[in-house]
C-alpha cells in the first residue's frame, strides 16, 4: 500500500532535548459499494453501504527513534461512512484505533488506549471476513473477529517474534470504584507463522459486556436498561455479567492458493433477565469454518468459505463466494455473494431467522445478499 510519508528531524526546542528521527504515516480506504438482499425485514432492497470489504478509514501513525533499539509509536485511526460521511463507532472521532507506546525490537511493544483484541487481530485475518468477504461474518459476530467492538482503556503487550512464535497479552481495567472486576476486559494470544503455515489462538474474557465494549449506558442491574445488540443472534444474551469467547485458526499456503480452518466459541455467562433480555442462566456459540483464496492471477483472486454455527437452540449455516480484482496495488473491485439459514429459536425467544452481517434480519430463516464495491488505499 502508498502511504504518504512525513519525515522530521525533531528539532532542540528545548534545552537539553536531544535530536532524534520522527515520521508520521498518513493512510486510509475509501470504499463503498451496492448491495442486494432478497429479504430484509421481509422486502428485498437494493442500498449503497459503506465499508464491504474494509471499513472506510483514514488515521495516522508516527513514531519516534529514542535511541537504543526503543521507538516511541502512536496511531490515530478515523472510521467513516463513505455513503454520507458520518463518523462510525458511536461517533467517536478515532474510534477504530487510539493508542500510543513503546517498541523494542528486544523486548516487545507496549501500547496504551482504544485497540483490538486478539480475537480480531489473530483469529480474525484467517478469517474469510477479514480476507475477502466482510459480509461473511459470523452470526451476528459474536466472535468479535469482524471487530464489532474495540477495547477502551487497554494496555497491550506484544513480545518479540521468537522462531515464528508470538505471544501478546491485554487487559483494561473497568475503572469502577470499590468495584475492581466490574467492565474489565482482558485477553492473550498466540501466534506462529514458518513457511506457509500460519496458526493462531486467542482468548478473551469480557465482563459487564453491555457496559464494557457494546457502549451501552446503563449496566443489565439498572433500571431502564435496554440491550445494546441489535442482533437476534446474541441480543437476549447481551445482558450476561462475563462474555468469553476462544479461537484458534490455520491456514496453509499450496501455490496460487490457500486454505484455512477457523473454530470459534462463545460463552455468555450469568445472564441477567431484564426487560429486553429474557433469558437467564449461560449460553454457548460453536462455529465452524473452512475457507479457501486462489489467485487466478497477480490481481485476480476468487474465495469461497462455508461456516457452520449452532448454539443450544439455533444453528446457522452460511456459504460466501466472490472474486476480487485489483486495477492496481492501490484500487480494487469485489464481488461478493452471501446465503444464510438459519433454523430453530433464537436468543430472543423466537424463530431463528437470518441475519447477514449489518444489513438487518430477514423475516424468514433464508437470506441471500450480493455485494459490489470498491475500494481505494492511500
Amino acid at each position: 500500500m502508498k502511504k504518504t510519508s512525513i519525515t522530521l528531524l525533531a528539532l532542540p526546542l528545548l534545552a537539553g532535548t536531544a535530536h532524534a528521527q520522527s515520521s508520521v504515516t498518513l493512510y486510509g480506504f475509501v470504499d463503498a459499494g451496492l448491495v442486494y438482499v432478497n429479504n430484509q425485514s421481509g422486502h428485498a432492497n437494493l442500498q449503497m453501504v459503506n465499508g464491504q470489504t474494509n471499513g472506510s478509514r483514514w488515521g495516522l501513525r508516527g513514531s519516534e527513534d529514542l535511541g537504543a533499539g526503543l521507538k516511541a509509536i502512536f496511531t490515530l485511526e478515523n472510521g467513516f461512512d463513505t455513503s454520507n460521511g458520518k463518523l462510525l463507532q458511536g461517533g467517536r472521532e478515532f474510534g477504530r484505533q487510539a493508542f500510543v507506546g513503546l517498541g523494542s525490537n528486544t523486548w516487545g511493544t507496549v501500547t496504551l488506549g482504544r485497540q483490538y483484541d486478539p480475537m480480531t487481530e489473530l483469529i480474525g485475518e484467517i478469517a474469510a471476513t477479514s480476507m475477502w468477504a466482510w459480509l461473511g461474518t459470523h452470526p451476528g459476530d459474536f466472535d468479535n473477529l469482524n471487530s464489532t467492538f474495540r477495547v477502551n482503556n487497554a494496555v497491550k503487550y506484544r513480545s518479540p517474534k521468537f522462531h515464528g512464535l508470538q505471544a501478546s497479552g491485554m487487559f483494561a481495567p473497568g475503572g469502577v470504584p470499590g468495584n475492581f472486576a466490574s467492565g474489565r476486559v482482558y485477553a492473550l494470544g498466540l501466534k506462529y507463522v514458518n513457511g506457509p503455515l500460519s496458526a493462531a489462538l486467542a482468548y478473551d474474557n469480557i465482563n459487564n459486556p453491555s457496559v464494557s465494549v457494546l457502549d451501552s449506558a446503563l449496566s443489565p442491574a439498572q433500571a431502564g436498561y435496554v440491550s445494546p445488540s441489535r442482533t437476534p443472534v446474541f441480543n437476549g444474551f447481551a445482558s450476561a455479567n462475563v462474555w468469553q469467547i476462544f479461537g484458534a485458526a490455520a491456514a496453509y499456503k499450496i501455490g496460487q492458493g490457500s486454505i484455512g480452518l477457523v473454530y470459534t466459541n462463545a460463552r455468555f455467562q450469568d445472564i441477567r433477565r431484564t426487560g429486553s433480555t429474557p433469558n437467564t442462566g449461560n449460553a454457548s456459540f460453536n462455529s465452524y469454518e473452512i475457507n479457501g483464496r486462489y489467485y487466478v492471477t497477480p490481481a485476480f483472486l476468487i474465495g469461497a468459505s462455508f461456516a457452520y454455527t449452532e448454539t443450544s437452540r439455533a444453528k446457522y449455516e452460511q456459504i460466501d463466494f466472490g472474486p476480487n480484482y485489483s486495477f492496481s496495488k492501490r484500487t480494487d473491485v469485489n464481488l461478493v455473494g452471501v446465503w444464510q439459514h438459519a433454523s430453530g429459536v433464537d436468543s430472543t425467544g423466537h424463530a431463528a431467522v437470518a441475519a447477514i452481517s449489518t444489513l438487518g434480519q430477514s423475516s424468514t430463516p433464508t437470506q441471500v445478499a450480493v455485494k459490489l464495491s470498491l475500494r481505494h488505499r492511500f
